[in-house]
């Protein structure tokens, strides 16, 4: 009886690691998103400018990820992973598309149970989110620029009156791996 007993406070451990576990990569994933997304933003003003100016050098060096350098990647990062019970460990550029590797340990352990030493055992996790480019550049009409974003085109005036820049219509930010 006293083994079964065991085997059941047993699973239960490996049921809290797990779950912590899955709490250290909602973290991670959460924090390398935020970490992208504000690699992407960085890049806003830029890029309506160069829309604004119609000038396609730019806004093709914008598309490529030129400029996007992630300046605050690292402190979005950060407060999305205390926001999951999570700290920063480690957060760098993440390597090709502009980006942000991200790596977090849980706040909490996964607590004390049958098995020696888990009250001390933080969970940990890591993520690489990146930005895209959803559209490429193809040419101008006007003062309008237009664009081939995910086989469709697009259209864009941004001098038109009440214009509002979205880049999330230009950029995705995903993870990879």
């Amino acid at each position: 009886m006293a083994a079964l007993f065991f085997l059941a406070f047993a699973f239960f451990a490996v049921g809290q690691a797990s779950a912590k576990r899955n709490g250290a990569q909602t973290a991670a994933d959460a924090a390398a998103l935020a970490a992208a997304r504000e690699t992407r933003d960085e890049v806003k003003g830029t890029f309506e400018d160069a829309l604004i100016a119609g000038d396609l050098v730019n806004l093709g060096q914008l598309l490529g990820g030129v400029g996007m350098n992630g300046a605050g990647a690292c402190t979005a990062a950060e407060a999305l992973a205390s926001q999951n019970d999570a700290e920063v460990a480690t957060c760098a550029r993440s390597g090709g598309l502009p980006g942000s590797t991200v790596a977090v340990v849980t706040k909490g352990t996964v607590g004390k149970s049958v098995i020696d030493g888990t009250e001390n055992i933080h969970a940990k996790a890591d993520a690489t989110a990146v930005v895209e480019a959803r559209c490429v550049l193809n040419g101008k009409d006007g003062k309008a620029v237009k664009f081939k974003c995910n086989g469709e085109d697009l259209s864009v005036d941004a001098t038109e009156n009440g214009f509002v820049l979205d880049l999330s219509m230009f950029f995705t930010v995903h993870l990879s791996k």
